[in-house]
């Protein structure tokens, strides 16, 4: 099995800047890609590419998403040689505006996301509830597609999706619920997905800091002890949200793979 990093560009954060505690910083935004003897699986899907360019609200643009070359996550899987068609699964961490805005080009994949995720990011477009990072533009695309769910009950802490990828169920926190994924690759080597139940390497702590967007900040810090505990458990490295830090060390996708 091989492991690919999709770099999928930056958001830019000008103002109010809740994920690095203050000042401009540029967010990494990313997809992983497995390739496995059983199909290929996706971790996340970046931003919509229409976003900036009139799908999302006007406030949401002051921090602009910056794709840089083909760096939409349909784009970084043609340089591949892959089309949207071909995943075969999409694992969503969370429904933000950053990490399922390109859901709407996998309508013939499955599509493993949070029960409890799914349902009230649902109920909230129902209210017509757009306060927080679940855009309108991208649940009416999905809706549009009309994506392939497959939810996670809260009752399922975790399950084995593939040989060697496990789906995490982190329940809530960052956002009303969290998944991730423990990878093993070939060579043994084994990487823990958190995405944004942990931005960055600082906000473990001690002690453990609290991303500056969580619904339930009880669950939050809960569920960073287990992603920590886990880690040291199984010796996997801590794969992060939004850690530029981390991210400039990664082999992008066009420049090799993990195995």
């Amino acid at each position: 099995m091989k492991m690919y990093v999709l770099d999928n560009g930056v958001i830019r954060i000008i103002s109010d800047n809740k994920v690095t505690g203050g000042g401009t910083a540029d967010i990494p935004i990313h997809s992983f890609l497995f390739d496995t003897p059983e199909g290929y699986v996706l971790f996340d899907t970046g931003c919509d590419p229409d976003g900036m360019s009139g799908a999302w609200p006007a406030h949401m643009q002051v921090n602009p998403y910056i794709a840089g070359e083909n760096g939409y996550v349909q784009e970084r899987l043609a340089q591949l040689g892959l089309a949207c068609d071909d995943i075969r699964y999409v694992v969503v961490s969370h429904l933000h505006i950053d990490h399922a805005g390109g859901l709407k080009f996998f309508p013939n994949a499955e599509v493993i996301v949070s029960r409890t995720e799914l349902c009230k990011t649902l109920r909230d477009y129902v209210r017509r509830d757009f306060s927080g990072f679940h855009m309108q533009s991208d649940i009416e695309s999905w809706l549009k597609a009309e994506i392939r769910w497959r939810p996670v009950p809260e009752d399922i802490e975790e399950f084995t999706l593939l040989p060697g990828l496990r789906i995490l169920n982190f329940g809530p926190g960052h956002s009303y619920g969290m998944l991730g994924i423990l990878a093993e690759l070939d060579s043994g080597a084994k990487y823990l997905l958190a995405a944004d139940t942990i931005y960055t390497k600082e906000h473990i702590g001690p002690p453990v800091q609290i991303a500056g967007i969580a619904y339930d900040a009880k669950g939050y810090v809960k569920t960073v002890e287990r992603i920590v505990q886990r880690s040291q458990d199984e010796g996997a490295d801590i794969l992060f949200g939004h850690d530029m830090e981390q991210f400039r060390t990664l082999t992008k996708s066009m420049e090799g793979y993990y195995d």
